[in-house]
């Protein structure tokens, strides 16, 4: 059987994954999943708390998406989800077919936008560990969230066409 094909739209807090994924989903017509629905409840007081995750809180968090994913009876979906580092993109990419998307947002536009959310459970002052924890590589497309949200669709849209 053909591995599923995720479009992961990824990077910190902040950086508009669940903005751009629905956008993206409503341009593409490909459901959209939001990786934060997948943390259980542990990770997410965690966070609440202001406490970054570390690997042993994540590793069961990708495995439920990747158990959801492939037991779907759906062969594609864009995903936002943080993928801050590379073993987890390995691990995703093992399992189901990716395209990884970088959403590159300063850290001082992060935290500008997390502080004017309401409702969410990641407080701002995780970014600074997000950060830390990113690891680049050169194979990510990189987009940056300088532009408004149809420049960034449509930038993503570009990419995905070629």
């Amino acid at each position: 059987m053909d591995k599923k094909e995720l479009i992961v739209l990824m990077g910190i807090s902040g950086s508009g994954k669940s903005t751009i994924g629905k956008f993206l989903s409503q341009k593409l017509g490909v459901p959209f999943l939001d990786a934060d629905d997948f943390h259980p409840k542990e990770n997410v007081l965690k966070m609440n708390r202001g406490i970054p995750l570390d690997d042993d809180d994540r590793w069961p968090w990708l495995a439920s998406i990747v158990e959801y994913v492939s037991h779907s009876h759906r062969n594609q979906f864009i995903l936002g989800c943080s993928a801050l580092k590379i073993s987890y993109r390995d691990y995703l990419s093992q399992r189901l077919n990716n395209q990884y998307i970088l959403l590159d947002i300063s850290e001082a536009e992060a935290i500008a936008r997390m502080e004017a959310r309401k409702g969410h459970f990641m407080p701002s002052s995780l970014v600074q560990s997000q950060l830390a924890t990113l690891e680049k590589s050169p194979d990510l497309i990189s987009i940056s969230t300088d532009k408004t949200p149809e420049e960034m669709v449509n930038d993503i849209l570009e990419v995905l066409r070629t």
